[in-house]
């Protein structure tokens, strides 16, 4: 069988409170329900909480996906961000070189950052 499915990988710092790791595997599961660009969508972590992102990597792969679209979900361009993550990706990446897997620029890094923040804050104004 040949592997044909694009996923969207996840990646939250992880916390030690379980309703935080919770909430990042919520978003996959209702960004997974209300998306037709992904086969399927997975959280995974840097460091605390499970899955790691060679533990989320391996699972898309078992899933059947040959693409694999990376997207930190940190908000600023920390040590995680520049160093961290890619290095594992690289990684990564040298274990399955059939598969692309491929990062996407950080969340808080998107324009649609101010709209949000604005839109919060004047909702609550």
């Amino acid at each position: 069988m040949k592997n044909n499915k694009k996923a969207l990988l996840i990646i939250a710092h992880g916390s030690r409170k379980k309703v935080s790791n919770i909430e990042i595997h919520q978003l996959a599961s209702k960004i997974s329900r209300e998306s037709s660009s992904f086969d399927f969508v997975k959280a995974c972590f840097l460091e605390i909480a499970e899955p790691l992102i060679p533990g989320g990597i391996s699972y898309c792969i078992k899933e059947g996906a040959s693409e694999i679209l990376v997207l930190p979900y940190f908000l600023a361009a920390g040590r995680h961000v520049i160093e961290d993550i890619p290095g594992i990706i690289d990684d990564e990446q040298k274990k399955y070189p059939n598969v692309a897997i491929k990062s996407l620029p950080y969340f808080g890094s998107s324009s649609v950052i101010v709209d949000i923040v604005k839109t919060l804050a004047e909702n609550d104004a």
